[in-house]
């Protein structure tokens, strides 16, 4: 499987080690603003996603709906655009059917239509051509595409899409809670409209309100629901799409073998906390020939009102599909014998050699079985099987009909207890790697002159809070579309957040000059090697560059000032009603990545606290400044761009993970650079959680 695609990517949601820049740290100066051609194409994209399961109401494309544009010269590599021509006209998923990427044909014509936008030359060509796919394609391909196509294209860097949660709310919200707003936009002509006022709400629970209790993972409803957690994991996928390689995205820049994992690796140690949190067991083995014990039933349902397929406890797969289990230990034979024996010798005789770290690369690129991966035909695709197999589908089905699960969605894999499980097995060949890496040597932790004296937190505290999504789109709009805007339903939901806080971190330095700090939360440690073990389920909460002076340093470091963390987006309607001041003439509209989607929700850095405090210990590690190959921020304006296949979105040079990716020595392992704090997280709230509404 190796398409590859002609583009240069400029979005990637930041993970660990990338140079995402929080709005604000930048000086106003920097701030750059929208032109009216700028405003009037980010209208489009506004307006073409409008009711994406209903036909087009702005009349002003509606000439554009009945073809697409056939002249050769209106397209970079017409060849590929031919391809997509052909296959359509065979046959693509219709509309209204439901869509996964998880299905050899649907992602097969999903890249086709990608390739038919991204060959279009010229703005006119792309947006008649988006058009005519709006009202031809099928809804859930069409926005897959499209989104990638704004990611990639390089004309159409700094553009924002509406938050994926209120283009098509039925993946994150409930379906009883969509139920409650299309009737009382039924019985109640005014509800909706912006002269209703806070009367145009309704109320959203968790799946964990209905009883059913998930063998204990309800209480993590909050959590692995939650819409922010869920767009992060969405728009790290969409930014790196599995058949998309390094061939024309200059994705190797990116180290993108070694994100992959690391992104994984990370997301796995944060729900570790939030289970710890909950006094949920840590997650165990997982045979792939075992009955799973955690069934699961989402709530959701497709627009369509077809609902999500679930899965009972004790689930096993059919005996018709029984060979996929031994199609999954042989891919899993063949990973772990090539890290085992720590070479693989490529068909043209290249030797790699996985006993270097940089070989990381390398190994998340096998698993994930992307264009980069050294030999997909013999390593194959374990991460989609496994989902597959779990999921009662089947990745090759060519039938006009697909019922996918959760887990055949991005927006929605991380709802299922399962995916949590799949992915800490799978994360055993990330570890297994690492563990036969050379340790870590003292002058490497070390770094001379350079000590931790003390580092002092402000008070840390958890609450839930209400919040509002903007769910317009799943109301059926019988009016015309000059009154779209005016029209506003908002789905109000309690979710976890945490005060903002800061600490102070006092050094002493014998040196002067750059130095890169990083920091981590894990479990709390009674015994400090317990870190062998844990330092899996650490977290890396922050990094950044700092210039040491000779002699006493006192750092203060916000919360809100953390390197890969995001505020929540503005909504849908507000956001549009912004692009339409500024078009007209009025506040400027800024191009600050205030609207962000490459980064992890501010809010969820914490893990749910105690009334009477969660103890966690956090971990501070000092390291001298090893410049990357490319100076970070040197070849992207990161005022409007995440900079993926840039090459310089890293901090350092030091792998991902440093210093706890590695066996530990405890011998000489805490060097006086480093530096553990136990913390305790308190949650002070009134709300009662999945209260019923």
């Amino acid at each position: 499987m190796r398409w590859s695609i002609a583009a240069v990517a400029l979005s990637l949601v930041a993970v660990a080690s990338a140079g995402f820049i929080p709005t604000g740290q930048r000086a106003v100066g920097d701030i750059k603003y929208a032109d009216k051609d700028f405003l009037m194409k980010q209208k489009f994209f506004f307006e073409v996603l409008r009711n994406i399961q209903l036909p087009l109401m702005f009349e002003e494309y509606l000439p554009y709906t009945k073809t697409w544009i056939t002249d050769e010269s209106k397209y970079i590599n017409y060849n590929e655009v031919t391809e997509f021509f052909d296959n359509f006209k065979l046959g693509f998923l219709t509309k209204g059917e439901i869509f996964t990427i998880y299905n050899l044909t649907y992602m097969k014509q999903t890249y086709l239509l990608f390739t038919f936008f991204y060959n279009s030359a010229d703005w006119d060509t792309f947006y008649k051509n988006v058009v005519w796919a709006r009202e031809n394609v099928n809804e859930g391909m069409f926005i897959y595409a499209l989104t990638m196509a704004v990611f990639q294209r390089p004309d159409l860097k700094g553009f924002v899409l509406p938050p994926i949660y209120e283009i098509y709310p039925y993946y994150f919200f409930n379906t009883d809670m969509i139920h409650k707003a299309m009737f009382k936009k039924m019985y109640e002509p005014k509800f909706g409209f912006t002269s209703n006022g806070k009367y145009n709400v309704v109320y959203s629970n968790y799946t964990a309100v209905y009883p059913i209790e998930y063998m204990g993972e309800d209480k993590l409803s909050y959590f692995t629901e939650d819409i922010g957690l869920n767009s992060y994991y969405y728009y790290f996928m969409m930014d790196y799409p599995i058949f998309m390689g390094t061939d024309r995205l200059n994705l190797f820049k990116d180290r993108r073998g070694e994100q992959y994992l690391y992104m994984y690796q990370q997301l796995l140690a944060r729900y570790y906390l939030e289970r710890q949190a909950n006094f949920l067991q840590p997650l165990g083995e997982f045979p792939w020939d075992q009955p799973i014990k955690t069934g699961y039933w989402p709530k959701l349902s497709y627009w369509n009102g077809v609902p999500f397929n679930g899965r009972k406890d004790y689930y096993t797969i059919p005996k018709s599909n029984y060979f996929k289990f031994d199609l999954l230990k042989a891919y899993e034979e063949r990973i772990r014998q090539v890290i085992d024996l720590g070479t693989y010798t490529m068909p043209d005789g290249t030797v790699i050699d996985f006993r270097k770290p940089e070989s990381i690369d390398y190994l998340g690129n096998m698993i994930n079985s992307n264009p980069d991966s050294l030999n997909d035909d013999y390593f194959k695709n374990i991460e989609i099987l496994t989902r597959i197999a779990f999921s009662g589908s089947d990745f090759y089905f060519t039938g006009s009909k697909v019922w996918p699960s959760s887990l055949m969605h991005f927006e929605t894999s991380l709802r299922d207890p399962l995916f949590y499980q799949l992915y800490f097995k799978i994360m055993g060949f990330y570890w297994h790697f690492k563990d036969l890496l050379p340790r870590y040597t003292f002058d490497e932790l070390n770094f001379k002159g350079v000590e931790i004296k003390n580092v002092a937190f402000d008070k840390l505290v958890t609450y839930f809070e209400y919040y509002d999504s903007d769910i317009s789109n799943i109301i059926p709009m019988g009016f015309s579309s000059d009154k779209f805007w005016d029209f506003s339903v908002l789905a109000r939901q309690k979710r976890i957040n945490h005060k903002p806080f800061s600490y102070t971190m006092d050094v002493v330095s014998e040196f002067a000059g750059k130095g890169v700090v990083r920091m981590y939360m894990g479990p709390k440690m009674y015994d400090l090697q317990q870190l062998q073990h844990l330092r899996k389920y650490f977290f890396q909460v922050d990094q950044y560059l700092y210039d040491f002076v000779a002699g006493k340093n006192t750092i203060v470091r916000s919360s809100r000032d953390y390197f890969w963390s995001v505020k929540d987006r503005t909504s849908y309607v507000e956001l549009y009603k912004k692009i339409m001041t500024a078009y007209k003439g009025g506040e400027q509209f800024p191009l600050d990545m205030s609207e962000a989607h490459c980064g992890f929700p501010d809010r969820l850095l914490l893990p749910k606290g105690l009334p009477s405090g969660f103890e966690m210990t956090f971990y501070f590690v000092i390291t001298p400044y090893y410049a990357p190959k490319d100076q970070q921020l040197s070849s992207y304006d990161f005022s409007y761009s995440c900079g993926v296949g840039s090459g310089s979105r890293f901090l350092d040079s030091l792998p991902l993970g440093f210093p706890l990716d590695r066996d530990i020595d405890f011998t000489y392992f805490f060097t006086k650079n480093m530096y553990y704090k136990n913390v305790m997280v308190y949650h002070f709230d009134e709300m009662k959680m999945n209260e019923t509404y």
